[in-house]
């Protein structure tokens, strides 16, 4: 298996202050399982600043860009990604959070709309994420081949033409699996 990269990020507003003056920790723990599950393959940036994950991006672009979707960042949130697929849009973008709809004429609109998203990850991101890694991997990252090819994982929803494409839903029923972001040192640079 060849190395890869994943962002993925978190973004506050910062024009006016930091609106979320808080740890990414949901992204943490996605990060932590993905960094478990494809160990000595992956490297992973966390980001919160959205000025931060524009700089990264400017020197380079991950295979994967992963943003944390709720009501307050998804328009920042698309707009980095839609930047970024202007530039290559061969990187794979992925959203997860709780700002999506769970009725599925509502979530083919959404992503519909917001067509830049290549998947969506629906309620627990670190199998979801690391499902879709995982068969993205087979396709060397064509996210093209992998949804011409129809394929269906776990947590994940994308749209292929006029179809849309829903995995099951799959929970953590052991949290003692994840391993912990804090110990592993993915937020050591969010303590300052």
């Amino acid at each position: 298996m060849n190395r890869f990269s994943l962002y993925i990020a978190d973004l506050t507003h910062t024009s006016s202050g930091i609106m979320s003056n808080t740890h990414p920790l949901g992204c943490a723990y996605v990060a932590a399982y993905c960094q478990e599950k494809f160990e000595g393959n992956i490297d992973i940036s966390l980001y919160k600043f959205p000025d931060d994950l524009i700089k990264s991006l400017s020197i380079k672009l991950p295979e994967i860009l992963a943003f944390s979707n709720y009501s307050w960042n998804l328009e920042l949130s698309y707009e980095i990604a839609k930047w970024v697929k202007s530039i290559n849009p061969n990187t794979v973008v992925v959203f997860g959070g709780p700002n999506f709809p769970t009725d599925v004429k509502e979530q083919k609109d959404f992503l519909r709309y917001r067509s830049h998203i290549d998947f969506y990850i629906q309620s627990e991101g670190e199998i979801g994420l690391a499902n879709l890694i995982e068969q993205l991997l087979d396709t060397k990252f064509d996210y093209t081949k992998f949804k011409n090819n129809k394929i269906v994982t776990t947590n994940s929803v994308y749209l292929w033409g006029n179809d849309i494409y829903v995995g099951d839903i799959e929970r953590i029923s052991d949290v003692n699996i994840l391993p912990s972001p804090y110990l592993t040192g993915l937020l050591d640079d969010f303590f300052d």
